[in-house]
């Protein structure tokens, strides 16, 4: 049986992939490291209140199996500065504290596009935290990148519901090539992610959005 350590948990991704855990027969135990509580409880629910400005420090008691991190947020939210310490600096942070307990596997959200020397802040900030991620010695990392993704969220973001809409219109003409550009779901995501942490080979794996 095994355990996973999941970070970013109230999102619209780390609410599915909490949801897959726990009714994954080969998870015992899914700890969540959170600013506040869940809205959810379960028996192999484990939620640790933590500060995510301290990461540093952070110690597991526990071996942990997977660890599966979907932070983010967008720049209208939080701003520059608020979006590169959630998107860049609290994921490596999460990377890092992987490589002190040996965590074999590291599953982590990027986006599409993503590529440090990119003109575009946010998918420079990803690419930027890919680059870091996949310089830490963790066994098996896999990086997700979807294209725009859908699902119910907390709070209403104008621009993802215009574009859900428009790629439904255009959904016929996203074949051969175009495939990258189809949307995603939040619940695609979780169960590719869940389905992945079942191997650890070893290497750095990226997941482009039509192979979620």
């Amino acid at each position: 049986m095994k355990t996973a350590l999941v970070a970013g948990a109230t999102g619209l991704v780390g609410k599915e992939i909490i949801n897959e855990l726990l009714v994954h027969p080969e998870y015992e135990k899914v700890i969540v490291l959170a600013r506040r509580g869940l809205s959810v409880s379960h028996p192999k629910l484990d939620v640790r209140l933590i500060d995510f400005h301290r990461l540093e420090e952070l110690s597991l008691p526990e071996p942990v199996d997977a660890c599966f991190c979907a932070l983010g947020t967008t720049q209208r939210k939080s701003g520059r500065e608020g979006m590169i310490q959630v998107d860049y600096t609290y994921v490596v942070e999460i990377a890092n504290l992987c490589q002190r307990h040996s965590i074999p596997a590291f599953l982590v959200v990027s986006s599409q596009g993503a590529d440090p020397q990119s003109s575009f802040f946010y998918l420079r900030t990803k690419g930027q935290m890919e680059e870091a991620v996949k310089k830490t010695a963790i066994k098996s990392i896999y990086i997700l990148r979807p294209s725009l993704i859908t699902g119910e969220r907390e709070e209403f973001r104008l621009a993802e519901e215009m574009g859900y809409y428009a790629s439904k219109l255009l959904s016929p003409l996203f074949v051969g090539k175009l495939r990258k550009m189809k949307p995603v779901s939040g619940l695609q995501i979780a169960r590719r992610m869940v389905s992945l942490s079942q191997n650890s080979p070893g290497g750095r794996f990226t997941i482009e959005s039509d192979g979620i």
